[in-house]
Order: structure tokens, then C-alpha cells, then sequence
């Protein structure tokens, strides 16, 4: 599918449709972010903001950034965002933008990496380890199911060779998407 410009269908089930339908789909996600409301955090592939929006209301002295290629999925974002002064939304692709090499607490990937070409993934990753602080931890829940995800190996090695520890891991079936695995890696120096 074209993320840049995708089907309007798609804008209205995924962007506004199942944030209503599905609300415990971003909550549980979002509520397993270990957060102390300070942090400098970023979410990659953020859509409609569904994950930044729950994560926004716990920064009450840090900031997030909802980034995403899709400008109609980050407008309906910037509509989520807009009561958080601490939020902003960013359009672009990860290695283009202009955010500050070791700058981020947090990093969060909910339901996008499996989404990249092939050939985009090792190098997204590689720049979002490369923005983390020492110790900073990049937070993922992706499918794991062909042809919708790949296995959770392949999510590990795409975390492990960008210089990323395995802090830790789980894989469990999650309504609507099937299997998945939820993972937590840290940038060590």
C-alpha cells in the first residue's frame, strides 16, 4: 500500500474508525511504555496518533513527537495532539527529519515497522537507535503472522545489528491483529 497516499477507506477505518472500535488495541500498548512524564519521546509511524495521544497525557514535564510519511493520518494526529502543548507531529521519512543524534528517551513502534520496504527497515532502525540517549529504550509491538508481519527473529536482528540489547520480549495473540510480539531494546554504550 502507498502510506504516502493511501486509499481513503483506509484513512477512515484506520485513522478514525478503530481508535473508537479498538481503544484496549492502543491502550494496553501504550499503558506498557514505563514513563516517569519527563521523558523525550518519539513515535515512529505514529499514524492517527492513537499511541501518542495515551503517551502525550503522561508527559506532563517531557515531549513527544507522533512522526509519520502519511499526511492525512497526521492530520487527524495534530487534531489528537492539539490539548498537549508538549506534543508536536513531524511528516517525513525517519533519516530526513532533523531530530538531534542521542536525544531521545524513548522511541515507540506500534503496528509500522512491518509496514517499511525491505530494503528501508535496516536503515530506519539504525537512525532511530542512533537518536536514543545512552540507556534510552525503543518500545515495539509488531505483527508476527506472513503475510501481514514477519517472525520475531527478524525483529530482533533488525534491533540487535543497529546496536540495540534485548531487554525483553513477549509473543502472544492480540485481537485484531493475531500474533505478535512486544519487545523493549535499549541502547547501551
Amino acid at each position: 500500500m502507498d502510506f504516502v497516499n493511501p486509499p481513503a477507506m483506509f484513512v477512515f477505518v484506520d485513522g478514525l474508525l478503530a481508535p473508537r472500535i479498538f481503544p484496549l488495541f492502543y491502550r494496553s500498548f501504550a499503558s506498557s511504555v514505563a514513563l516517569n512524564g519527563d521523558e523525550t519521546v518519539l513515535e515512529f509511524g505514529g499514524g492517527s496518533g492513537g499511541i501518542s495521544e495515551r503517551l502525550a497525557g503522561r508527559l506532563k514535564r517531557g515531549s513527544l513527537t507522533c512522526m509519520d510519511i502519511c499526511p492525512p493520518m497526521l492530520e487527524i494526529a495534530k487534531r489528537r495532539l492539539r490539548r498537549f502543548p508538549q506534543a508536536r507531529c513531524l511528516l517525513g521519512r525517519i533519516e530526513n527529519l532533523d531530530l538531534e543524534t542521542g536525544s531521545l528517551d524513548v522511541v515507540v513502534i506500534h503496528n509500522a515497522l512491518h509496514d517499511l520496504p525491505e530494503a528501508e527497515r535496516s536503515a530506519a532502525v539504525r537512525t532511530l537507535a542512533s537518536l536514543l540517549k545512552s540507556g534510552g529504550r525503543l518500545h515495539f509491538r509488531e505483527p508476527t503472522k506472513s503475510p501481514h508481519g514477519f517472525p520475531a527473529e527478524r525483529y530482533r536482528d533488525l534491533m540487535t545489528q543497529a546496536g540495540l540489547h534485548e531487554i525483553a520480549s513477549r509473543e502472544y495473540k492480540l485481537f485484531p491483529i493475531g500474533p505478535v510480539v512486544h519487545a523493549v531494546f535499549e541502547r547501551q554504550t
